[in-house]
């Protein structure tokens, strides 16, 4: 079997235009596993026994089932929710206009946000606790220390992951076609439906999810390079 290269070329337009979906999709996903991130960060870094554990417990569960299940979960469950929300006059309930889009945002803010958790905990405890006991040593409050000492840092700490888990989020959206949600990979399978030259459209979605990956490693090493000098140790 040969490639049609014409109509790769021919369809490359169609398949890009799918992008600002996917990223649009990839901004509100980052947006809110950040946030889900940094609130279960700050419950297990509390150290308060019981939430501590029900915490690492629900983030271990939710990272160990995969992406598509909490995909088709949140699929079928907000139907249930959209229904509810009408019974109470806040939703305009319409089972023909379910919104799904919020169901695929929902499934990988928590898987991802799962999996950044560990990050911001780790970067956090990866400050050296001696920089800490200076700070408070020369007067700084618990909240100055905080914000001058140890979220610099561990923001800088967290760089090389955090871009990491974007690179890994924005192909993870790809899976949001189960649902119906359309986003670049969709895209494709539309447009080569036609002639069933699927090969060829899915290789002009590669083409593009590569060089968006590559494009944001590359601005993600630019930019350590600009921070990273805040870990290096001081020189007498």
């Amino acid at each position: 079997m040969d490639l049609d290269y014409d109509f790769m070329i021919a369809d490359f337009p169609t398949v890009l235009a799918g992008l600002p979906k996917t990223l649009v999709l990839t901004f509100w996903s980052t947006l809110f596993a950040l946030l889900l991130a940094l609130l279960l960060g700050c419950v297990i870094l509390s150290n308060t026994p019981v939430l501590k554990q029900l915490v690492i417990a629900v983030n271990t569960f939710i990272k160990g089932v995969p992406l598509a299940v909490q995909l088709l979960f949140c699929y079928y469950a907000v139907p249930f929710v959209a229904k509810w929300l009408g019974s109470i006059g806040i939703y305009d309930f319409n089972p023909r206009h379910i919104p799904y889009f919020p169901a695929a945002v929902a499934a990988i803010a928590c898987n991802f946000g799962a999996y950044i958790t560990d990050v911001v905990v780790s970067s956090v405890k990866a400050v050296d606790h001696g920089q800490i006991e200076s700070a408070q040593s020369v007067g700084m409050t618990g909240l100055q220390t905080a914000l001058h000492v140890v979220i610099p840092q561990a923001v800088v700490i967290s760089l090389p992951s955090m871009t990491n888990y974007f690179i890994w989020l924005l192909k993870g959206t790809s899976l949001a076609s189960l649902i119906n949600v359309t986003e670049m990979l969709i895209t494709a399978q539309i447009s080569a439906a036609d002639g069933y030259q699927y090969l060829e459209a899915y290789i002009d979605a590669a083409l593009i999810y590569w060089a968006v990956c590559a494009a944001i490693e590359f601005g993600s090493e630019r930019l350590f390079k600009h921070v990273g000098f805040f870990l290096e140790p001081a020189r007498a």
